[in-house]
């Protein structure tokens, strides 16, 4: 956790040492202990790269996978994230990168999408609201999102969280049908341990306005995943592997262009956060 990191300052406290010896006659004089507190670093973020067998956006099977792993992907991807002077708001930004050979790219070699976004987060204890603006550059054009994303992170009560995404401009999904309009994805999940693995299963749900896949609006899909990671202890930074897979139920008449209703997605990649 070295790359891109501020140079943490430290602050030293004060607090009182009880005494070790409770009960006896004679206890020794309390005595302060300084404590040493690093501070939260400007700077943090990720990079993660990962194999997917399909390419899932909001519910529509991009490239007709079905219920085929054949027609994989390679997703690089990246966020900063900037600790504002203003506590609780920071400034981030990211990319994600769609690379297969499914399709002639309009961008050249197997790169086929460049995906950008920039926005505010906000986190006041366990809840968090996060603004998005996302530019999703591929076939030519770029189509624009504005997302809108809830969440409180307790694994107590299922992590749960909504997120409101919003096409502004329709930019090469109009080619393939969709339109402007809003998805809605309630999303829970939970966290437990198996010894230094992290496992995670989580459900979540797709509601959208009428045309924004080509087809009708309300419930669009249904996704069951179980996605586990665990860290790799022999590179330097702060690694870890992931994987998954993930079940979806998609309904033919609000995103009538996947090739099958029901189908399975598979998961591997490495991560290093910083």
């Amino acid at each position: 956790m070295k790359s891109l990191r501020a140079l943490a300052a430290l602050t030293v406290g004060t607090m009182t040492v009880g005494s070790a010896f409770a009960g006896t006659t004679t206890a020794p004089a309390q005595k302060e202990v300084a404590v040493v507190e690093e501070e939260k670093p400007a700077f943090t973020g990720w990079l993660s790269f990962d194999l997917n067998s399909h390419f899932i956006s909001y519910g529509s099977d991009v490239w007709g996978g079905g219920t085929s792993w054949g027609r994989g992907v390679f997703n690089p991807s990246g966020e900063i994230s900037w600790a504002s002077p203003i506590k609780g708001l920071s400034v981030v930004a990211g990319t994600w990168w769609d690379v297969n050979n499914n399709a002639p790219s309009t961008i050249g070699g197997y790169l086929q999408e460049v995906d950008v976004w920039a926005g505010l987060s906000y986190g006041y204890k366990d809840f968090s609201v996060t603004v998005l603006y996302q530019a999703w550059n591929y076939g030519g054009e770029t189509e624009q999102i504005l997302d809108v994303a809830l969440k409180y992170a307790n694994n107590n009560f299922l992590n749960p969280s909504i997120v409101f995404h919003n096409r502004v401009d329709p930019g090469a999904a109009e080619g393939g049908g969709g339109h402007n309009g809003t998805f809605f994805v309630p999303n829970i999940s939970y966290n437990f341990k198996i010894w230094k693995f992290t496992i995670t299963p989580s459900a979540a749900l797709g509601l959208c306005t009428e045309d924004y896949h080509g087809g009708g609006g309300g419930y669009a899909y249904t996704a069951l995943g179980l996605n586990g990671s665990v860290p790799i202890p022999y590179l330097p930074g702060d690694w870890e592997l992931h994987g998954g897979i993930t079940y979806y139920n998609t309904n033919d008449v609000v995103i009538p262009n996947n090739v099958a209703n029901n189908f399975v997605t598979g998961n591997i990649g490495i991560k290093l956060s910083f």
